[in-house]
């Protein structure tokens, strides 16, 4: 056994979610691809002369394109999710037909009362999964564009011993006041922030797996080296 492998451990909440399903929700290539991506051709056809161009080409022949979803993993939702809100608050939100709280309001003094001249956001909400992850490697978050939903995902990195929920960040635009998401919708990616294959497993969770001891996990998790 490879002790020193890199890997990325999903502990899933078995009250809410069972093994195979929560292996659904981690989507490899070229399953995190967008459906979308299949029906592109590699060169774009001429009307005229009835052939392929062969220097014309599209996203298919993108190196970039095909790295990013080549090394990330997609994480799609568990849930169905809808969120009613008002101009202040969130007036009501179910997730299925599951009676836990999985959502609360980012507060403005955390964030967004700081940002200057905002004149698009409401507020931030934060959206909790079932899962614990537990990794030794880096990893880079962010939502995956080329999906192109209806919502916005904030970014982050999760360091190399980072041990704890998952939970994902929404900033609400002020004019709207719902938010929709279907079970299996893409929500955002996880890109290991290096050159190795990492082992991807999924275990049960189990309760008291962390001690939640201070008040802020900033020194445990902050990235020591650039």
């Amino acid at each position: 056994m490879n002790f020193f492998r890199k890997k990325l451990i999903v502990y899933y909440n078995d009250n809410i979610i069972g093994k195979e399903d929560a292996k659904g929700i981690f989507k490899k290539i070229p399953n995190n691809l967008p459906k979308y991506f299949f029906s592109i051709p590699k060169t774009m056809f001429s009307a005229q002369t009835k052939k392929s161009i062969p220097y014309s080409r599209t996203i298919k022949t993108c190196s970039g394109f095909i790295n990013l979803y080549k090394r990330s993993l997609l994480i799609t939702s568990p849930f169905d999710i809808y969120v009613e809100l008002d101009n202040t608050k969130i007036i009501d939100s179910k997730f299925g037909r599951i009676n836990d709280e999985f959502i609360q309001i980012h507060p403005g003094h955390q964030l967004l009362d700081y940002v200057p001249n905002n004149k698009k956001y409401k507020f931030i909400i934060k959206i909790n999964l079932p899962f614990t992850i537990d990794t030794n490697v880096s990893m880079y978050m962010s939502q995956s564009i080329y999906h192109f939903n209806n919502f916005d995902i904030l970014p982050g990195i999760l360091p190399s011993n980072y041990k704890n929920y998952i939970n994902f960040f929404i900033p609400v635009e002020k004019e709207k006041n719902e938010i929709y998401i279907k079970k299996g919708t893409p929500l955002f990616m996880f890109t290991p922030l290096c050159e190795t294959e990492v082992k991807l497993e999924f275990k049960k969770l189990k309760k008291n797996m962390r001690d939640y001891l201070t008040f802020s996990s900033l020194k445990e998790f902050v990235l020591k080296n650039l």
